[in-house]
C-alpha cells in the first residue's frame, strides 16, 4: 500500500524572509490564454500541494534552488519526482540537478545531478525523474528542489519551473545563495506552489540509502 505523504499547509516557522536576504522575486509573463491547468507525468501516484494550475514563473537565478516542502513523517524512500516548466521562448533540452534540502538547517542533504529536462521553448512541459535505483530516504519535513543550470543570464536559468495561482499555501520555498550562504525562504505569501510533486515507497524493496546514524545526524 502507498503511503502518504503530507504536504506542509501551515506556516512554516523555520523559514525565513528578511530585508537581511534580499531575493529578486521577479515574475515572468505568462499570457492569460496559458494560465490553465497542466497534467503532470503519473499524477494519480504523485502527492502535492499545487491546484495543478499553471498560473506564472520566477527569473530564476544561478545560485538558489526552487521547490516545495513536504512532511514525509518517520521516513519514507523517495520514488518519483514530478514538475512542469516552460521557456518563454528559449529552446531546451536543459541541464538541471534535483535537490533535497532540510529547512530547519537550510541544509543540503542529498542531489541526483546531470539530469536533462526536455524542449519548452513554446509549450510546458513536464518531467517525470524515476529515482528507485537512487534509494534516497527521506524523513521529517525536507524541501525537495530543482537547480536549474541552463542560464541565458545569471538571473534567467532553465528548466524554468512554474507555480500555480493560488496564494497562502505554505509549501513553495526558494534556496537563495545556495552554494555560499543558504537561506531557505518561504514565498507562499508571494507566490502560489511549485507545479511539482512527489511519490514515495513505489518502490519494489524500499531501501534507505544512509545508515541510521547518518539519518540522525542531519537534525542535529
Amino acid at each position: 500500500m502507498k503511503r502518504t505523504v503530507t504536504t506542509l499547509c501551515l506556516a512554516a516557522a523555520v523559514l525565513t524572509f528578511s530585508s537581511a536576504f534580499a531575493l529578486d522575486m521577479a515574475t515572468k509573463n505568462l499570457s492569460p490564454e496559458n494560465r490553465q491547468p497542466v497534467s503532470l507525468n503519473s499524477a494519480q501516484a504523485i502527492l502535492g500541494c499545487d491546484d495543478g494550475v499553471a498560473f506564472n514563473a520566477f527569473f530564476q537565478l544561478t545560485d538558489a534552488r526552487y521547490g516545495n516542502l513536504f512532511d514525509f513523517g518517520s521516513g519514507a524512500v523517495l520514488s518519483e519526482v514530478a514538475f512542469a516548466h516552460f521557456g518563454f521562448g528559449f529552446s531546451g533540452p536543459y541541464n538541471y540537478d534535483l535537490e533535497i534540502w532540510d529547512p530547519a538547517s537550510c541544509t543540503f542533504v542529498v542531489a541526483k545531478n546531470g539530469l536533462v529536462a526536455g524542449d519548452a521553448a513554446n509549450a510546458f512541459a513536464t518531467e517525470d525523474i524515476l529515482l528507485c535505483p537512487d534509494n534516497i530516504f527521506v524523513a521529517g519535513e525536507m524541501v525537495v528542489t530543482i537547480d536549474p543550470n541552463s542560464c541565458l543570464a545569471p538571473n534567467d536559468c532553465y528548466p524554468d519551473l512554474l507555480f500555480d495561482d493560488q496564494i497562502n499555501v505554505a509549501c513553495p520555498v526558494i534556496v537563495n545563495n545556495a552554494s555560499t550562504s543558504p537561506v531557505c525562504i518561504d514565498i507562499s505569501s508571494q507566490s502560489g506552489p511549485f507545479l511539482l510533486r512527489v511519490a514515495t515507497d513505489e518502490c519494489p524493496t524500499p531501501t534507505k540509502s544512509h545508515s541510521w546514524g547518518q539519518i540522525k545526524s542531519i537534525y542535529r
